[in-house]
């Protein structure tokens, strides 16, 4: 199997990470092309991969399957040439991960759990030569090794067309998510580590400023979930309390995401709160779901703005006052 240069790939997905249609385009520059204004535009290369049976696309967004340990599982996939002109494209399969953008990809290294799984057949040697306008089915087989753990292997099946562009040889990657799930005990778990919060003041006096709050959830479990965080924090004593949310996110298990809130705050010296994660289903998944979880934190917040304002003020009483004692005494 070819393996892909590490370039970003875009993919089906459901749930929160709203199913994206699988196409890309690439412009096609030989490496004998003139950097001139007068040179001719190169052929647009466009293509797509979707879920599919026999027939053709079937109007699926994922591959989705749950599989006994030592079974194995055929489905398919359809790739498309949408240009006008032939195009020999690399397919291969990779293990599935969740960025820091929170976006789902697939990895271009060799995989090493669920994406070994999983052979793509149907392709013409080492590569899928496909012409201007072709459709072709390409069977799928996962099969699971009989010691596999229970619960979710993310993977995903991406289809690749590499270029040279800038003497840079460079390869766009369109794909298809694989929800892989072994049967056996599901154990959804998560917790929250590192909350910390920062406060930045508002330069107009008396305003309310920003409190930051960063915190950090870990998918100790073996199913993937999503999570919404919302945090809410107050003055000393309770006083002046503020709150605010995060968009919510996946968390894939052994994954870690790290995210942020900004809730607005009146500065009293010193903020304390809490930010709580709950969890939630995403797509189609009908899992368990873990507990919500709860981290505190505290941050100085003082209204440095305002404690101008006041000295300037204090000072300008002061003044005014000697300069009336002043007048007295003469």
């Amino acid at each position: 199997m070819p393996r892909l240069l590490p370039i970003r790939a875009v993919l089906l997905a459901a749930g929160v990470l709203a199913a994206l249609t699988a196409s890309a385009s690439l412009t096609v520059v030989p490496a004998s092309a003139s950097a001139s204004a007068s040179a001719p535009e190169p052929p647009a290369i466009e293509w797509g991969v979707v879920p599919a049976d026999a027939a053709g696309p079937d109007g699926r967004v994922s591959l989705r399957h749950t599989i006994d340990p030592g079974a194995a599982i055929t489905d398919a996939i359809a790739v498309t040439n949408h240009s006008v002109e032939p195009a020999v494209f690399t397919v291969a399969a990779g293990d599935g991960v969740v960025g820091a953008d929170g976006a789902y990809d697939v990895r271009a290294d060799d995989p090493e759990a669920g994406g070994a799984w999983i052979d793509v057949g149907g392709l013409d040697g080492d590569g899928l030569a496909l012409a201007a306008g072709e459709t072709r089915v390409l069977p799928v087989t996962i099969t699971v090794p009989a010691d596999a753990t229970p619960g979710d292997h993310p993977a995903g099946i991406v289809v690749g067309l590499s270029a040279a562009e800038s003497g840079v040889t460079v390869t766009h990657r369109v794909g298809v998510r694989v929800h892989l799930q072994v049967a056996g005990e599901i154990a959804p778990a998560l917790r929250i580590d590192a909350a910390t919060a920062s406060f930045t003041p508002s330069w107009i006096p008396f305003v309310p400023g920003t409190l930051t709050v960063e915190y950090q959830v870990t998918n100790t479990g073996n199913v993937r979930f999503g999570v919404s965080g919302a945090a809410e924090a107050a003055g000393p004593l309770g006083l002046l309390p503020g709150g605010g949310g995060a968009e919510a996110f996946e968390v894939l298990p052994g994954g870690t995401a790290t995210q942020r809130i900004e809730l607005p705050l009146a500065p009293l010296f010193l903020a304390a709160g809490e930010v709580t994660v709950t969890p939630i289903s995403l797509g189609d998944d009908r899992v368990p779901l873990p507990e919500a979880a709860s981290a505190g934190f505290s941050a100085t917040a003082v209204p440095w703005s305002s404690m101008v304002v006041l000295a300037v003020g204090a000072g300008s009483i002061v003044l005014v006052a000697v300069i009336a004692l002043r007048r007295r005494a003469r």
